[in-house]
């Protein structure tokens, strides 16, 4: 509440009128469960949920329909989440593979409906909360593939980097709930113990960048919940604080790099376990860049480059041993949109990245809540991720869930909204 133009009765005692917010739909708890649910087979795609994908997605589709008036507010003001999809559904009109692209169209239309539909009936804490538990879930069916972790476990041969980072955001969302006070306290129990598990999970995958992730995630939250928030007591601090930090690590920067010969780079990638091909990722960025030449203005469309007699994907496979036909990604979601939408699809890209930064950096400086900073340092991972993953490219996955409701959570249910005045009276005490 924000108190306006008081009146002092007497010595002790001052009236006026407050402004009173309400924040935070309550969704019922039938209702937590299908989006954990949903959560999970997007989580982790095991074989046989198809068909229980397809009907939550005609509950999403549903939901949507009857309760329209608090939805599609949210679409409309959700925006920039959507012109992209839309672009890549009229590429069938260009694709060599027309019902193929239809199909991705219409899948990249509803990976941000659904994210939508979820900020819309959900709060905040509750979205994360499902999210948290389908992580939980994951973890659980993770255990009996252990001593495949390092292929991939549960996601299948060579996606050990997907299985890390999704046992990344696991461990941070459980680490979240485990130091929110305003969780409920067994639900902060039960995810206490995962903090621990998901780390050795993800450090059993031999993913030395996800583990880079996980020590600044692990510090970025306990340095919100310990010092950032405390912060918040004493006026303009966190403000002051902040671009001073960011003056030094600027002037850092500035320095190294002006450095002759600088190594630090390789340097840095070596201790990573990697090198300046970022093992192998650079030969296929060249060859989307001589595709993307070839159609810059609105690319070969959707499903239009890595099929079975596409010569340039089929020779990227040989040069990569992998099978004959087999579909494979840029890793890099920036190459991935200039290929298949060109430059058109690429500005549309760029505006979702920017929108989204922007909305959670925002959402996190009004109020930086537990949740909000685990949004804030989820984003950042994601957004990073970008450069060498081609994970922002896919649909129904756990980190564009993540990136977009971030963006989204204060346009639906977990809005401040303003209620009306009250009249109150505050007393001082000796």
């Amino acid at each position: 509440m924000n108190m306006v133009k008081p009146i002092q009765v007497n010595e002790t005692e001052t009236l006026g009128f407050a402004n009173l917010y309400r924040t935070g739909r309550q969704a019922p708890v039938w209702e937590q469960a299908l989006v954990t649910i949903w959560f999970f087979v997007t989580y982790l795609p095991l074989d046989g949920v198809t068909p229980i994908r397809y009907l939550l997605v005609l509950y999403f589709l549903g939901i949507t329909a009857m309760y329209y008036r608090d939805i599609v507010p949210v679409v409309l003001k959700s925006w920039p989440l959507f012109l992209l999809p839309i672009f890549g559904f009229l590429s069938f009109m260009w694709s060599d593979y027309p019902s193929d692209a239809i199909r991705a169209g219409v899948l990249m239309l509803l990976t941000p409906l659904t994210i939508v539909v979820i900020g819309a009936r959900l709060n905040t804490r509750q979205a994360l909360r499902c999210l948290m538990f389908a992580g939980m879930i994951t973890t659980i069916f993770a255990i009996p593939t252990i001593s495949t972790f390092s292929q991939g476990g549960p996601y299948g041969m060579g996606a050990k980097n997907l299985f890390a980072i999704q046992m990344l955001f696991a461990m941070l969302l459980c680490l979240t709930t485990a130091l929110n006070q305003k969780e409920f306290l067994w639900v902060r129990l039960l995810a206490l113990p995962f903090v621990p598990v998901c780390f050795v999970f993800q450090y059993l995958a031999h993913s030395a960048t996800s583990l880079v992730f996980a020590v600044v995630g692990i510090v970025g939250l306990l340095g919100v919940r310990y010092f950032w928030i405390s912060l918040g007591q004493i006026r303009h601090l966190r403000t002051s604080l902040l671009m001073a930090t960011v003056g030094i690590a600027l002037t850092i920067a500035i320095v190294f790099l002006s450095m002759p010969e600088n190594t630090m780079m390789n340097d840095f990638l070596g201790l990573l376990g990697k090198d300046g091909t970022f093992s192998g990722r650079s030969a296929i960025w060249r060859q989307a860049e001589l595709l993307s030449h070839e159609y810059p203005i609105a690319g070969v469309g959707l499903e239009g480059f890595w099929q079975y007699d596409v010569g340039a994907a089929q020779t990227i496979n040989e040069n990569d041993f992998k099978p004959f036909g087999t579909k494979l990604t840029f890793h890099n979601s920036f190459w991935e949109v200039r290929v298949h939408l060109g430059y058109v699809g690429y500005a549309m890209f760029l505006l979702i990245l920017g929108w989204c930064l922007y909305r959670t950096v925002l959402t996190w400086f009004r109020a930086p809540t537990m949740d909000s900073s685990a949004l804030l340092i989820t984003a950042v991972i994601i957004f990073t991720s970008t450069f060498t993953e081609s994970y922002l490219w896919g649909t129904f996955n756990t980190l564009v869930n993540l990136f977009y409701f971030g963006a989204i959570t204060t346009l639906g249910a977990g809005e401040r909204k303003f209620e009306g005045r009250v009249p109150i009276t505050v007393r001082e005490t000796t």
